[in-house]
């Protein structure tokens, strides 16, 4: 009995340091999906026409992304920087520093869901996490 508590703590501390952040957003996550929602008619963005390649990363407290996007031969990157919660599926950013600058200074409610290594990233949402007629719907896989 005696071996048994130690062989006991062992083994939680080996689970808990491998354990990833299952239900939050931190670390490095990789965008595998673009879609924009306006009155129910979607519009894929990743295809053939279109090359999105965006990452995003988040620590106990930022967030930051940066993107290369191609349409055609045109070719425009976008970022962004900022400070983020969490309470439930609600994220919220505060954004500092964004490729369109009319977003500084500004609140991005979004909806977050967790499926192991993917999240759906769905936004403009409402405060019950309900999105608006047209939103966003974005779909990262964790990077390892």
């Amino acid at each position: 009995m005696k071996n048994l508590i130690p062989l006991s703590l062992i083994i939680l501390l080996a689970v808990s340091c491998n354990r990833q952040h299952v239900h939050d957003p931190k670390g490095g996550w990789q965008m595998i999906q673009m879609q924009m929602v306006d009155n129910g008619k979607v519009t894929n963005y990743f295809s053939d026409r279109y090359i999105v390649n965006q990452t995003k990363i988040w620590d106990d407290n930022y967030f930051i992304f940066v993107g290369k996007y191609q349409v055609d031969t045109a070719t425009t990157y976008r970022y962004g920087v900022g400070t983020w919660t969490l309470n439930g599926n609600i994220y919220e950013e505060t954004i500092r520093y964004h490729f369109d600058k009319s977003y500084e200074g500004t609140k991005n409610k979004i909806w977050l869901e967790f499926r192991q290594d993917t999240m759906l990233h769905i936004f403009p949402v409402n405060d019950a996490g309900v999105p608006n007629n047209k939103h966003w719907v974005e779909k990262y896989v964790r990077l390892k």
